[in-house]
């Protein structure tokens, strides 16, 4: 305990005479030779040859390390020259490369295709966290984490929110929710496990608000300072030998990952205002929130601001400017379909943050930059998708198919995404059958009655889903509602409705109250939406 006179110190090292193993709990942690045989059975021991496997871990340091640095890439680098890199680290590693590196290098690799090599890798690195193979907490943490990106689908007990607790909870055992300001760890360890943390909070914030999960992570429960930059400097300053394999470090990517940070502290505070079943909670209000990431994206440095493709660095200001409007558009978007398809509407913020995210996607399109697209793309590529059916359902023929054309170029767009990340696979399918059902239905029923009716009625087009929480505020378009609309709570689970009459926070990709029963029909049996609305998000 501190006598008052010195600051407490959060984290204290282990007496040198405490084994790194838990060899006095009771029981052997050191595997036995059957455990060994079973390892060896699935592979868990085979590594890719080393040009393949340098490949691969190039890729994870150019594509996904630039916003989860979870490593101390010097000391990554001597560990995997000496053949010391833990095989945990190394297969959860190579799970996720192969979902985003070159397809030369799956070719390569003697893999059929792409999910077949992030099957194998996943498969390995699940048998080695689950024998208990490392006993290294930070270790542990990173695997989980990475290993969070990837599951075999919606009947898989070990989704991404299993590993992600995984994660945190190992990180919070370890005391990395706490400072260290005042802590024994050595500068560079302060800096890695700071960087570990944002890193898990970002994660836990993007898959509650995108997923619909309780976050795992609460403010008051931990005080790590925010990032700032010289919680990169040991990976900035860095030999070129490094730099070979394992890339360098910039300053648009230390910038961009602060940035990030940040701004998932507003996305916190906007599901807990949006999707809170509290009704004790305090919650910011929509014009608080607004303001708050109005300031944000004042306070971004130059560098962050509209960011030109062609020039290096330019991807990642593309990247946090998806992950923005995504935001707007939960905070904004109307939370019914019942509402007036109008200029208004189509001058609201809402709308100029999803044609901002059809802008950036057309752009990576162009230049070939979806493989390296951040999971998170998906969710931003879906908020837009849902904005683009309401404005469908216009009664201006010329809007309508100004949002079939837009929503063509998404769909496309989730076509590619889907090689590397099968979530949007899920979601191109949702919205072909979508927007296929519109256009039959504005064909069958004539221009003259396409017009969408802003009083409830009794057809079936006309009955939409009540999923919004118990004290969820009336916000959307700024505060735009159509004073004629109305939304009719509904139970669609009796007689094979699509959606379950439960709060928005259960359900997948938190989705509006923009789908009518009509427009989901001719989805197979077997799509997930009835009764587990979180289908095949990550099958490989």
């Amino acid at each position: 305990m501190s006598d008052g006179s010195s600051p407490s110190t959060l984290q204290v090292p282990l007496p040198s005479t405490v084994s790194d193993k838990p060899e006095n709990l009771g029981y052997d942690a050191r595997l036995d030779a059957e455990e060994t045989e079973i390892l060896k059975i699935r592979g868990a021991f085979l590594l890719p040859e080393r040009r393949i496997s340098d490949k691969l871990i190039q890729t994870f340091f150019e594509c996904v390390y630039p916003a989860f640095p979870i490593f101390d890439r010097e000391q990554f680098f001597q560990l995997y020259e000496s053949n010391q890199l833990s095989l945990l680290i190394l297969h959860s590693v190579y799970a996720v490369a192969s979902t985003m590196c070159e397809e030369e290098v799956i070719a390569e690799s003697g893999f059929e295709s792409r999910n077949a090599a992030r099957k194998v890798f996943l498969k390995r690195a699940k048998a080695l966290h689950d024998a208990d193979y490392e006993t290294n907490k930070v270790t542990l943490v990173q695997a989980a984490f990475l290993l969070s990106f990837l599951w075999n689908g919606s009947t898989d007990e070990k989704d991404m929110f299993y590993w992600l607790s995984i994660a945190i909870g190992n990180a919070q055992g370890k005391g990395m929710h706490r400072t260290t300001k005042h802590s024994t760890l050595r500068l560079r360890d302060r800096r890695l496990w700071k960087r570990i943390w944002w890193s898990l909070y970002v994660r836990d914030r993007h898959c509650s608000a995108n997923i619909g999960r309780p976050m795992r992570i609460r403010d008051d429960d931990n005080d790590v300072e925010p990032l700032d930059e010289s919680d990169f400097e040991d990976d900035i300053s860095q030999n070129e030998i490094l730099s070979t394999v394992y890339g360098r470090t910039t300053r648009i990517h230390v910038l961009y990952t602060i940035a990030m940070s940040k701004l998932s502290v507003i996305f916190g505070a906007i599901t807990l205002a949006k999707f809170s079943t509290s009704m004790s909670r305090q919650s910011s209000s929509c014009e608080e929130l607004s303001n708050q990431l109005r300031e944000w994206r004042q306070q971004l440095p130059s560098e962050l601001r509209d960011g030109d493709l062609d020039e290096e660095g330019g991807f990642w200001p593309k990247m946090l400017d998806l992950n923005y409007n995504q935001q707007l558009i939960l905070l904004h978007r109307p939370e019914s379909s019942m509402i007036s398809v109008d200029k208004k509407l189509l001058q609201s913020t809402v709308y100029t943050a999803t044609k901002k995210i059809s802008a950036i996607v057309d752009d990576f399109l162009a230049l070939d930059l979806l493989r390296k697209s951040q999971l998170q793309i998906c969710p931003s590529l879906f908020s837009a998708l849902t904005m683009y059916v309401l404005m469908a359902r216009s009664p201006d023929h010329m809007q309508r198919k100004l949002a079939e054309h837009k929503a063509r170029l998404l769909l496309l767009a989730c076509a590619e995404i889907s090689k590397t990340w099968p979530a949007c696979g899920w979601i191109m399918k949702l919205f072909e059958t979508i927007f296929k059902n519109l256009e039959r239905k504005h064909h069958t029923q004539g221009e003259q009655s396409s017009e969408i009716n802003p009083r409830p009625c009794e057809g079936a087009m006309d009955q939409v889903i009540a999923l919004r929480g118990p004290h969820h505020e009336s916000v959307s378009l700024n505060n735009y509602q159509d004073q004629n609309a109305s939304s009719p709570q509904i139970n669609m689970t009796d007689g094979g409705g699509v959606f379950p009459d439960a709060p928005l926070h259960h359900q997948f990709l938190n989705v509006p109250d923009l789908f009518d029963q009509d427009l989901l029909s001719g989805l197979p049996q077997d799509f997930g939406l009835a009764h587990d609305f979180f289908p095949y998000l990550m099958e490989s």
